[in-house]
């Protein structure tokens, strides 16, 4: 007999099976994936599932087949080879086409030794631990129905010396129900009694322009798909003790109650910025798009008066966005292409950092073109049939904001270019604010800002008649008493200017900007006794209120209360080392008392400052101090 040697054979599962010198998912696929994908898609992350092992990639491959052949994912919306942005995301076709090859040969995990050294992330914050959260006192419930749901939320900043922020990461908590969020700086905590105000947390009632602000040059914004980043150091902008960040929410129902806790982290640098960014926006306001429009542009262009060096871009509208460009032309002619996105998606905006930074000589015009959709045809309309659409931040309104953050040379181009760009945004909020108030007359905090940009330009008799318009109709409206103060005070109407402010008080005694001012209004009035009692006031109820620290002193010193006026000029310092019309004050005193190098240091320190018309005083008096010592 012969003796026959039968050999078992294993079943081995296709997936581990290189089919011949295609990809597999160890040798090829695995990099691509983590290279483009689990930077969301990992435990911690903000993608719905992992996409980190073979396992959690092959289950689901027929949806990553659809979503990279549709380029849906991975998100990003600008033209490729437009303009060169750092952390670009977007997948060559060389990589799509090993994927979806892969997936059409059975995808094969191939050899455990081909598998490259898995990336590790530092924690479920994208850019790692922060120096500090922060988070929402307590969680915050919107119904299932009903209107968009807008909200403030006070965040305490428990710092307690100057600290320098080069970098935020916002977690909404129920990022589903986010149309959007903004932080801003309150260095005054004013937004605190907006709190105390109404039950439950946060408040709904709006902020008054100038209380709460983005910081300088930069902006703190989250929409679906906006991705982390961190600064320069020498860019970081700075938050003070006593502050808080308000965090504006813009809410949608879903159908169902929700329930949302948004936290924020912030990171630090130990060093000082050394230069200070600008924001130009370019948009329009008026928008005004008919039914069924399917190609309704606008557009919108500035011309620099400095050379500048643009940093990134960030794009905004609604869900009727089609396309969006940014372009600039400089002197020459020579055009230079900043951002292009032919199909514009609201679920996935986001900030663009350019590589390197793009100069723009002086003279260069910086245009923008956006292109809306308010057909049946588009997907994404949120009204069938299509309706009207007009400006606003509502979901079922549109917008349309092009923001580039750009760096002038020095801070006197900084300077220019703040007052002339200035002179561009009032015409365009007059025009947006005309046009939203032509569509509805009855909204008074449209025609509160309306008052308060024709205050900024200098259209006081405009200004006063929109705040006694605001006035008819909500008596006890703070702002537009305030606001009329101003507006009655710059027209040489003192009397009136003390009885608007008087009234603001009434409605809100802790309104300090008030207080403040009525105090200015009584000393040029003879009445300084009243006026320190206000200013008094002002800086218990906000301890940093730094403009009536310098108020205070100046009535001081008029009482020839020479040791009390350093005193409050020196506490304004601690607040503001770099508060120009302190410095110049107490120039002042050290010259007189004869501490010429003291003097010679604080108007050095004022010169140097922010303040233009106290950094102009300060040059001038140096200018005649070298003057007088000069042989």
């Amino acid at each position: 007999m012969i003796a026959s040697m039968l050999a078992l054979a294993a079943v081995v599962p296709t997936h581990l099976l290189a089919a011949g010198s295609g990809p597999t998912f160890n040798r090829d696929v695995s990099r691509i994936v983590w290279d483009r994908c689990t930077p969301c898609h990992r435990p911690g992350g903000a993608g719905p599932f992992p996409l980190v092992d073979y396992g959690d990639v092959a289950k689901r491959a027929a949806l990553i087949a659809d979503v990279i052949k549709r380029r849906y994912m991975p998100p990003w919306q600008p033209t490729p080879g437009i303009a060169k942005f750092e952390g670009e995301r977007w997948m060559p076709e060389s990589e799509i086409a090993t994927v979806l090859k892969w997936i059409e040969e059975d995808r094969p995990e191939g050899h455990a030794e081909d598998l490259p050294v898995r990336p590790t992330w530092p924690s479920d914050w994208s850019l790692g631990e922060p120096d500090l959260i922060l988070e929402m006192d307590e969680a915050f419930s919107i119904p299932a129905e009903g209107p968009d749901v807008f909200r403030n939320f006070v965040l305490a900043v428990p710092v307690e010396q100057t600290r320098h922020v080069r970098g935020f990461e916002f977690r909404p908590g129920n990022a589903p129900i986010v149309h959007h969020a903004r932080m801003l700086l309150d260095p005054n905590r004013v937004s605190r009694r907006r709190d105390e105000r109404e039950p439950g947390p946060g408040f709904s009632e709006g902020m008054a322009l100038g209380e709460v602000f983005d910081p300088d040059g930069h902006w703190m914004g989250w929409t679906p798909g906006k991705r982390p980043t961190l600064l320069q150091p020498d860019l970081a902008w700075r938050i003070d003790p006593g502050s808080d960040l308000v965090l504006e929410l813009h809410m949608l129902p879903t159908g169902k109650p929700e329930t949302i806790r948004s936290s924020l982290g912030l990171y630090f640098t130990n060093q000082a910025p050394k230069r200070t960014p600008f924001i130009l926006r370019l948009g329009r306001n008026d928008i005004d798009i008919p039914a069924g429009e399917s190609n309704y542009v606008i557009e919108d262009s500035y011309q620099t008066p400095v050379d500048i060096e643009v940093l990134n871009v960030y794009a905004h509208a609604h869900y009727l966005g089609r396309s969006v460009e940014g372009w600039a032309v400089l002197p020459g002619g020579e055009r230079r292409d900043l951002l292009r996105i032919e199909d514009w998606s609201f679920d996935w905006q986001d900030e663009y950092r350019y590589q390197e930074p793009v100069g723009l000589p002086r003279g260069s015009r910086i245009f923008m073109r956006f292109s809306y959709d308010n057909s049946a045809g588009n997907p994404r309309n949120p009204s069938h049939p299509p309706k009207r659409v007009t400006y606003g931040w509502r979901t079922f309104e549109e917008m349309g904001d092009l923001w580039f953050q750009v760096l002038p040379k020095d801070r006197a181009d900084r300077e220019i270019l703040a007052q002339d760009f200035l002179r561009k945004e009032r015409l365009a909020q007059l025009a947006g604010l005309g046009k939203q108030l032509e569509i509805n007359p009855g909204d008074l905090g449209k025609r509160n800002d309306l008052g308060y940009w024709n205050l900024q330009a200098g259209r006081l008799p405009e200004a006063i008649r929109a705040f006694e318009q605001v006035l008819e109709g909500d008596p006890g409206s703070v702002f537009a008493w305030h606001n009329l103060g101003l507006a009655w005070n710059l027209q040489g109407e003192t009397a009136k200017a003390a009885t608007a402010y008087h009234h603001a008080i009434e409605a809100d005694p802790a309104h300090a900007p008030s207080l403040n001012n009525l105090a200015v209004v009584l000393v040029n009035t003879g009445r300084a006794d009243e006026a320190e009692r206000h200013l008094r006031r002002a800086i218990l109820i906000q301890p940093r209120y730094i403009e009536a620290y310098g108020n205070l002193g100046a009535i001081l010193v008029s009482f020839a209360r020479i040791e009390d006026a350093v005193a409050v000029y020196q506490q304004a310092l601690e607040i503001d080392p770099g508060y120009g019309p302190v410095h110049y004050n107490l120039a002042g005193l050290h010259r007189k008392a004869g501490n010429i190098e003291a003097a010679r240091r604080h108007y050095q320190a004022a010169a140097a400052s922010d303040y233009e018309r106290a950094a102009t005083l300060g040059r001038q008096a140096l200018e005649q101090m070298n003057a007088e010592t000069s042989p």
